[in-house]
């Protein structure tokens, strides 16, 4: 069954598989190593440069040889790779790599030196090209930027060179070759642009593109060279963008088998077409002519003009076009332990050329009518043809299953080593089908036991293997070791760790050989060796409540005189407590009774219980218990030692009933007012303090006076 497809044109050298069977389509134009730097590289060019320049009236001071350089240079030979970058010096309109094409070459630049000159430099490009049928037709595509220079004789400016040399290095005289000085009042297709900050305006030219007609040099190797050069008096740049590319020199065709249209393609690369049929009659003027009734054996013509004035002139025949891509294969005896397979293809054209495209299905191709092909490989394999008909666009393919067998290459893919309590999966390759010692006929089988298996591979056609043996064993036991803490307290995290393994695998979905767990559950871990045999241990993580421990005490302050504080907490099974009283010293149990040795400078005494439990976990609880002054309800100054003054060391005031002030200072009271010990009486008290948050209290009260 025949389809039609569309056509398509080379970009790169590439290998085309087709895997429909027996499809239709059209042609391609063979293309030349990059020549237009497809591969983003100056790969098959060279480069030279040299200098050539004097005085501004034009006499020569300085020449120097032309030199090979190594590619790319310094921005005079480089390959552009933008495709959204413009010319700054033709005011942005100049694209420097034109449509449809991923790089181009730029030779020269406006490369300024200190004093302002770019110094006079000559770069040229040169591509050494083996003529033949495929690419007799040369496209040149490129645009130039000179700065004008009005004062210079035509020899001393800017210049652009496209000269094409035979094998001995003579000039081609062909009129592709083109020559060109800034100021070349007779060369049309130049703009004029004068850059923002110079007043030296530039001329240049858009992408041009020259076809050239190398039939009359195939089988010869000619050599394209491009040359861009700045003015000899170095004030004045010159440089230009290029890409080239071949097709064959002939009129391409496009009327295949079930087509009632024929199409007519001449070489592009001209700016001019004129077409005329047999008669003389004109019957288009574009690259592409439709015929909508072609009649085969009727002869049309055109007429070619390129940019540069070349004119080329090609003459066609329609003829329908019929390639076939059916071919034949013989695989040679397996007998003989070879895996070659001759492919033919018995067909001719009717009109035009054959070329063939073979794709062997492991990654091999050939060009040959006839190929004998080695598989390094058993098995099946899809092996397809694509045969062109040029100077037609058709073409046809077809893809067949091809199988090879090769005894040597046969055997069983697979680990011979199993995992305990596991099996190993064991695969026959190479051949069509298996018979294996257990019995079965399938491409695998598992095996779970120390074993001698066997099996005998085969091809579709009755080949067979000899018997292909493999001893199957058991993986030693290895040691898989897994701890950690099984309880942790509430609000901490416990560490699981395991041990003996190349790689591990958590529960959690974790990869490490350790993991900190912080949610009670049951946690696994699996344990591979090195073979990949697996071991688990799995835990039961519990998460232990905090003991409580809160407490209450027998009061909230202490002074000199009532410095005892009793403390409790209601007792829990299984757990210990310790108090820490705040003065250096601890108590435990759970009921407590301390006394405190005050010191005058202790404002507070904080006090921790910590309650822990069987298995290690703690909580703890602080009170503050602060430090009061104390002082007495009764005074008695009677001259006898004890309890003569009344609150000494503070900052005190005395009154009386009736409010008289009797006392202030900070040394404590005696009883005594002007001179005279007080009467037995009720007096009243005002103490000022600071507090242990440094704040200031007052303190008021009463006492009695008793002589």
């Amino acid at each position: 069954m025949y389809s039609i497809m569309k056509s398509w044109k080379y970009i790169f050298i590439s290998v085309i598989t087709i895997l429909c069977i027996c499809s239709k389509t059209y042609a391609t134009d063979s293309i030349v190593k990059n020549l237009g730097f497809e591969s983003g590289t100056f790969s098959g060019w060279i480069g030279y440069t040299w200098l050539y320049y004097g005085t501004d009236n034009g006499a020569v001071g300085t020449t120097t040889s032309k030199v090979q350089v190594s590619l790319p240079t310094s921005r005079r030979q480089v390959i552009m790779t933008d495709t959204t970058a413009y010319d700054a010096n033709t005011g942005g309109l100049l694209r420097k790599i034109p449509k449809g094409y991923r790089y181009s070459a730029r030779l020269g630049d406006e490369i300024i030196s200190s004093d302002g000159k770019p110094r006079g430099w000559e770069q040229s490009l040169q591509y050494k090209l083996s003529v033949d049928s495929t690419n007799s037709l040369l496209i040149m595509k490129f645009a130039c930027v000179l700065q004008y220079a009005s004062d210079h004789t035509a020899l001393q400016e800017p210049r652009f060179k496209l000269i094409l040399y035979d094998k001995s290095g003579n000039t081609i005289n062909t009129c592709s070759n083109y020559d060109v000085y800034s100021s070349s009042g007779n060369v049309s297709g130049f703009q004029t642009y004068t850059p923002s900050g110079s007043s030296t305006p530039v001329k240049w030219r858009n992408w041009t593109t020259v076809g050239a007609d190398l039939s009359a040099y195939k089988g010869q190797n000619i050599t394209i060279e491009f040359m861009s050069a700045d003015c000899s008096g170095q004030y004045h740049y010159g440089y230009a963008y290029f890409v080239a590319e071949t097709h064959p020199m002939y009129i391409t065709s496009k009327y295949c088998s079930g087509d009632s249209v024929a199409t007519l393609i001449a070489p592009e690369g001209f700016v001019s077409y004129a077409w005329n049929d047999s008669k003389g009659v004109s019957v288009g003027t574009s690259q592409i002519l439709k015929l909508t009734k072609p009649i085969e054996g009727a002869t049309y013509s055109c007429n070619m003009v390129s940019a540069t004035g070349c004119q080329v002139a090609l003459t066609t025949i329609i003829a329908r076009y019929d390639p076939n891509a059916e071919f034949n294969f013989t695989t040679i005896d397996c007998n003989k332990l070879t895996n070659t397979v001759q492919f033919t293809n018995p067909y001719t054209p009717t009109h035009g050329t054959f070329t063939y495209k073979w794709n062997f299905g492991d990654g091999t191709i050939s060009t040959e009518k006839n190929p004998l092909h080695v598989y390094k490989s058993s098995g099946v394999h899809t092996t397809s043809l694509v045969v062109s008909n040029p100077p037609s666009l058709c073409t046809d393919s077809v893809s067949k299953i091809v199988e090879t067998f090769y005894p040597p290459l046969i055997g069983i893919s697979g680990d011979s080593t199993y995992c305990p309590n596991n099996t190993t999966k064991l695969k026959g390759v190479g051949a069509y089908r298996y018979e294996w010692s257990t019995g079965s006929k399938a491409e695998s089988i598992e095996v779970g036991k120390d074993v001698k298996i066997w099996m005998i591979g085969y091809s579709s056609k009755g080949c067979y293997t000899d018997t292909i043996r493999l001893n199957v064993t058991q993986e030693p036991d290895w040691t898989f070791k897994a701890n950690g803490d099984l309880i942790y307290c509430a609000g901490g995290s416990s560490t699981l760790t395991a041990e003996g393994a190349a790689s591990y695998r958590w529960s959690s979905g974790q990869t490490t050989s350790s993991i900190t767990v912080r949610t009670p559950g049951q946690y696994t871990v699996i344990g591979a060796n090195p073979r990949g045999c697996e071991k688990s241990k799995t835990f039961i993580v519990v998460e232990d409540p905090l003991p409580q421990a809160d407490f209450s005490t027998s009061r909230s302050t202490v002074d000199t005189r009532h410095n005892t504080l009793v403390c409790s907490t209601e007792s829990q099974s299984n757990v210990q407590y310790s108090w820490n009283m705040g003065d250096s010293l601890t108590e435990t149990g759970s009921s407590i009774q301390h006394t405190y040795n005050i010191s005058p400078t202790i404002m507070e005494y904080k006090v921790v219980l910590t309650a822990t439990n069987e298995n290690g976990c703690t909580n703890s609880t602080l009170h503050t218990i602060d430090v009061v002054p104390f002082i007495p309800n009764v005074f008695t100054p009677n001259s006898d030692g004890v309890n003569d003054l009344f609150a000494a060391g503070f900052d005190l005031e005395v009154f009386e009933r009736n409010g008289t002030k009797l006392y202030k200072g900070n040394t404590g009271w005696n009883g005594k007012y002007n001179g005279r010990v007080m009467d037995n009486d009720t007096y009243f008290y005002l103490i000022y303090y600071t507090d242990k948050n440094n704040q200031q209290k007052q303190l008021k009260g009463y006492f009695t006076l008793t002589k």
